[in-house]
Formats: C-alpha cells, structure tokens, sequence
C-alpha cells in the first residue's frame, strides 16, 4: 500500500521528528485466553480478536474453538482468503469436524464458490448423515449453482426427518416454483406463510406461485401489507401489479405499475450511478498521480454526487488533501471512508499515515497494526511500523518489523535497507 498512495505524496512528505512513547499493547504468548478473543469479537473489534486468537493459537495449536473463532473474525473483516486458509488448516487438523466442515460450505456459499462448498457439505452429511443443518446448507449450495434436482433431494430429506423445517420448506418451493411444480410449490409457500407471515422473500414467492394459478385476490391481499408499509421492491411491485390486474382491479393495476416503473428506474439509476462514480474515483486516481491535483478533486466531488457511499472516493480525496498538507481536511475525509467501511485495509493505511505527519505514533501504530491483523500479507504497513519503532528508539520491534515486510516481498529494497539498518550494530 505504500505503493497505492502515489509517489507524489511521499515527495512531499516531510522527516517526522523523533516519536517519545509506549510502545503498542502486546499479548505475551500464552497470555491470551478464548474468552476475551470471543469477548472482543462480540464486541465488533475483530482485528484485536484476531490478534489474540493467533496469540492463544500460538499456546494451543490445534484449537478448533479458536481456530473457526479466527476464520469467522477474518470473514467479518472481508479477508476471505485467510479466512479460508485458517478453516482450511481447521479441517486438516480436524478432519472429521462437521462443524468445521459446515463452516467452510458457509463460506464457500457466500463467495459463491459453489463446488467448494458442496464438496465440503457433502463431507459434513457423509459425517453426520442426520445433521440437518449442513442438509440445508448442500441442498442451498447446489440450488446456487443451479442443480435443482440435487437441491431438491437433499431438502426431501430434510423434510423426511423434519416436517416443520421452514427453510427446507421455502427453498423446495422456490425449486419446485422454477421448475413450473406450482401446486407443489403452493403448499411449501403456505407452509412457510402460515409460519412466518412476515417473511417478507416468501410472502412474495407465495404471491408469485398465487398469480400463476389465478388466486389473483389472494396474492393481493398477502402483499398488501408489504406494500402499504413501503417494502416492497421491483420485482415484488411487479408481481403485485400483475396481481391487481387479474383480481379485476384495474387502477390499483395501474397505480402499482407505477409505482414498479418508478422503482425500477431508480434501480437502475442507482446501478448506473454506482458504475458511474466508480470509473470516475479511477481517472481521478490517474489524474492524482499525474499532480493533477484540482483536476482530481473536481472528479472525485462529481464520483461523491453520484453515490455518497463510495468510500474510495472519500479515501483518494484524503490522500490528496495529504499531499497538500491539509491535515484537518485529509482526516475528515479518512474518517468519511472509514464511516462506510470500517476495516477496509486501505482506508486504515491512509489514516496511519496521517497520524504519522500529525506526530501521534502511537495512534499511526494502532492503525497500521490494525492493517497487519485484517490482511497479514500487508508489507507497506509492516514497514510502516517498523519506521516508527526505529524513531521511538526500538530496535528490535523496528527489525521484527522490517523482517516481515522483506519476507513479503524481499525483491523491495527499500525494505532491505531498513532491515540491515535496525540490524547494523551501534
């Protein structure tokens, strides 16, 4: 990331003066414990949970409480790769895990990595054939890559074993809805209605499979409430409106399709406005390592108009207001990106470095440390680091620093330099 902001900014950098202080708070190997690794995760501070995950980890290898405790950390901080790597390591260790097993498909079905994640649940079900829970999960996997018919025998099996299984029950209905099974599909959705009849995904397949089957009067009446209260999106308009026209209410018909137009439009809209403020962060980016710096700014305020939750946006503003040596303005605009996205490596990097002009070390180390926990691989903020100790006098967390980004990418010689300087005797 030293990298990633552009080489104009360091030019303009300043030497910071020698930092004073204490150093950042460690946990001595060992010291660690699981229940405040969990305590800290409940808490929404999964970087430090993860720091004192990998320390009771490093006491206890083989944990599998702490081991899928790290992995679910790594996911709520969108670190999916070493999320996979620390489950990965779980089954190994743990070969005949099914909670571990179920935790993997999970994850796999969330990065819609479906084969991954059948191969995994199929693993889990072979374990615990009754486990009704990683059943559900298989049958989900496979209905997300589109094999109904191995979905739909997986979720006759749970409801074999279970007959109230409500989730069961919604995705038979939907694969039986896609497959034109509507009289089958009819009785899961109302199984899952009568259960739960503020579901709002399975009031509208219900609705769906109603219009089907001419129950027009029916399905308006099950989305009236959704739509009285403002839920319901395009799509759930669009069956609506289709509803209204066949039940013989031709201007509800027509105030709904509306209203469906409206909604779509504004989908689409916001869509093509997400694009759209996307490409512009990018030619601002180019324009920013250009020194083009008020040609930048100008696109980056029209990115902003165009979707005030582009987080990049406010990240490269911040940059370049530190380029120019607006503190105040670059840590408002850190602060904005990291109001949208919290543990965004990037977006910490750049506060770091703020703190780091602003002489406050020690909140540039809680940053950069923050960095190294959500992405391990991160070299820039290891070196980063290790600059900082170097000026507060430790040499040997500068050098334990330094080790890490050369070992990350030890063709850098900015990082070789720094190594044999903090190793070099005094």
């Amino acid at each position: 990331m030293r990298k990633f902001i552009h080489a104009a900014i360091f030019l303009l950098c300043i030497a910071l003066a020698p930092f004073q202080g204490v150093s950042q708070t460690r946990h001595a190997k060992g010291s660690a414990t699981l229940e405040s690794a969990q305590a800290l995760s409940a808490a929404g501070k999964f970087p430090e949970a993860i720091a004192v995950y990998l320390d009771y980890l490093a006491a206890h290898a083989g944990s599998e409480v702490a081991e899928l405790g790290l992995a679910e950390c790594y996911r709520r901080v969108y670190n999916v790769d070493e999320a996979r790597a620390a489950l990965l390591q779980a089954r190994k260790q743990h070969p005949n895990s099914v909670r571990v097993l179920k935790m993997i498909g999970n994850l796999e079905i969330e990065a819609q990595s479906y084969d991954a994640a059948i191969e995994a649940l199929k693993a889990a079900v072979a374990l615990s054939p009754d486990d009704l829970e990683a059943r559900n999960f298989l049958g989900s996997a496979y209905h997300g890559k589109n094999d109904l018919d191995a979905g739909l025998i997986e979720f006759n099996r749970v409801i074999a074993k279970d007959p109230g299984n409500q989730l069961a029950h919604y995705f038979r209905a939907q694969i039986y809805a896609d497959t034109g099974k509507n009289d089958k599909a009819t009785a899961d959705a109302e199984f899952v209605y009568s259960r739960r009849p503020n579901y709002l995904p399975g009031v509208v397949l219900l609705a769906k499979i109603l219009v089907r089957q001419k129950q027009c009067a029916r399905a308006v009446e099950i989305l009236s409430p959704a739509h009285d209260g403002q839920q319901l999106d395009a799509q759930a308009l669009y069956v609506l409106a289709n509803g209204c026209d066949c039940a013989g209410q031709p201007e509800k018909a027509k105030a709904v399709r509306d209203e469906f137009a409206e909604a779509a439009q504004a989908s689409h809209q916001h869509d093509e406005n997400e694009v759209q403020s996307k490409h512009l962060v990018e030619q601002a980016n180019d324009l920013a390592r250009q020194n083009k710096f008020p040609e930048a700014m100008e696109l980056l305020q029209q990115a902003l108009e165009k979707n005030p939750q582009n987080a990049f946006a406010y990240s490269q503003k911040a940059k370049i207001l530190f380029s120019q040596r607006d503190m105040a303005g670059a840590r408002e605009a850190i602060q904005q990106a990291l109001a949208l996205q919290a543990f965004q490596p990037d977006f910490l990097y750049v506060s770091g470095m703020i703190f780091e002009r602003e002489g406050k070390p020690e909140d540039a180390l809680e940053d950069f440390t923050k960095v190294t926990r959500i992405n391990p691989k991160e070299a820039d903020a290891y070196f980063e680091i290790g600059q900082i100790r170097m000026q507060q006098g430790d040499r040997a967390a500068a050098l334990t620093a330094f080790r890490k980004a050369a070992a990350l990418e030890p063709d850098d010689a900015d990082y070789r330099r720094a190594m044999e300087a903090a190793s070099a005797p005094r």
